[in-house]
């Protein structure tokens, strides 16, 4: 799937592990950069083939592909997007964007560096992984172990809201279906979704950031936004009534919302929940 029609693929490399990275303007015609952090069962092009050409309109874009290391621990991640941010922002400082467990990476970032984010947008994120995100995820556990038909569809449904459910084909539905039953291994993954707790880190975060929560959301319910909402002391809310997909549901909408923020990250006050006019 191809991202954007201009476009610098290269690789970074950590070990023996090679790191795909995406540039939508390598020739820095740009000055802001936007790193964007996929979630969970996802890439760069399946969480973000649509919002990555909308921003890279306005701004430079890069994004990358996590890899499941040995270490599928926070440090492995983290050093993933460090390698990438240091490889991209020619030393000035980046606007995040993290999508669901990219979300959880891109926090803990901004936490221990805070002089290389601009500003950092959480979408559909969490602080601490709670009993009714196990309680989802030992299902996916056994579905997945026991290598059973339904676990994809199960993903499908957990992940997007009714309304779109309904708005799609059983053609449509069965292509979405298919495609997560093709894509990326997220077992990994979904064992370091189990044991998240972030709410020492997220204190130390400085940086302008924007906390968007979905209102539909199974996976990552609107609770947890919230909470980060409440936990970051410069941060500011809005939310876009979508389920956990928002980035497939709902992206000019989500467009709309980084490219105003990254735009002045500190035009509105912190602590202000932004209104949603977008019809």
């Amino acid at each position: 799937m191809q991202l954007h029609p201009v476009l610098s693929e290269f690789q970074i490399n950590i070990g023996k592990h090679s790191i795909r990275c995406y540039d939508s303007d390598p020739s820095r015609k740009k000055t802001d950069t936007i790193v964007l952090m996929h979630g969970t069962g996802g890439s760069a092009a399946l969480n973000f083939w649509a919002l990555f050409p909308m921003l890279a309109m306005r701004h430079r874009v890069v994004a990358f592909d996590f890899v499941d290391m040995e270490d599928d621990t926070n440090g492995g991640y983290i050093e993933q997007a460090n390698a990438v941010i240091e490889a991209t922002s020619f030393n000035r400082p980046v606007h995040i964007v993290g999508y669901s467990f990219g979300a959880v990476i891109a926090a803990q970032i901004a936490a221990m560096r805070p002089s290389t984010v601009a500003s950092l947008t959480l979408v559909a994120g969490w602080l601490k992984t709670d009993r009714h995100q196990l309680l989802r995820n030992d299902v996916w556990r056994d579905l997945h172990e026991a290598q059973h038909a339904s676990l994809a569809t199960f993903s499908f449904l957990s992940q997007f809201s009714q309304q779109f459910i309904n708005s799609k084909t059983s053609a449509e539905i069965d292509a979405m279906i298919g495609s997560i039953r093709n894509g990326p291994d997220r077992a990994a993954k979904m064992r370091f979704n189990r044991t998240v707790d972030i709410t020492e880190q997220v204190e130390k975060i400085s940086s302008p950031t924007l906390i968007v929560g979905c209102t539909f959301d199974q996976m990552v319910p609107l609770r947890h936004s919230r909470l980060l909402f409440g936990a970051i002391e410069n941060s500011r809310f809005a939310q876009i009534d979508a389920g956990h997909g928002v980035v497939v549901e709902r992206p000019s909408e989500l467009f709309t919302m980084i490219d105003t923020f990254v735009k002045d990250p500190e035009a509105e006050l912190p602590g202000t929940i932004l209104l949603n006019n977008h019809a």
